[in-house]
């Protein structure tokens, strides 16, 4: 795992203008897709994060102690927003991102991202991250497999 990257990353999505009503289900399924995209076009993940399967979408399985150690450093905080009749934990930093941490490759995926889904409710891509073949064929609470995260909803011949 690429620890500076997954906090960077955090910061770099806390941050992006094109980013809108940033919650923690949110963040998560933003870093899976930078991460799988990242998988596709590069042969590796930008964060090295093993995801695991949840409810609502994969989940980085260090995520939540990354969180909790910039919010020690008050480098982010987390708060309830009411949106919609539904409660948001709402993602906020307080630095800036340090893009050097990132290629340049890496950098055009996690822009390209960010304006694909940086709009997107968390249900949204909650919904999509269960049309992947990783999440929807790992067991609840187990590791999404790294090989299927190669193939994304619109490449599963099954089709899910």
């Amino acid at each position: 795992m690429h620890s500076r990257k997954l906090e960077e990353l955090i910061v770099y999505l806390g941050n992006k203008p094109g980013v809108t009503n940033l919650g923690l289900t949110k963040l998560w399924k933003l870093i899976y897709f930078v991460d799988s995209q990242a998988l596709r076009e590069l042969g590796e993940s930008v964060t090295g994060s093993e995801f695991i399967k949840y409810e609502h979408g994969p989940v980085p399985s260090r995520g939540d102690k990354h969180l909790s150690q910039m919010t020690r450093r008050g480098e982010l905080t987390t708060s309830p927003r009411s949106i919609g009749g539904m409660t948001l934990n709402e993602v906020k930093t307080t630095r800036k991102p340090d893009p050097g941490v990132f290629s340049r490759e890496e950098l055009a995926i996690i822009d390209g991202v960010c304006a694909r889904f940086g709009r997107k409710s968390a249900k949204e891509l909650s919904d999509l991250s269960h049309q992947e073949p990783s999440w929807h064929y790992a067991g609840m609470r187990e590791k999404l497999s790294p090989e299927l995260m190669l193939y994304g909803a619109g490449e599963d011949a099954e089709g899910l």
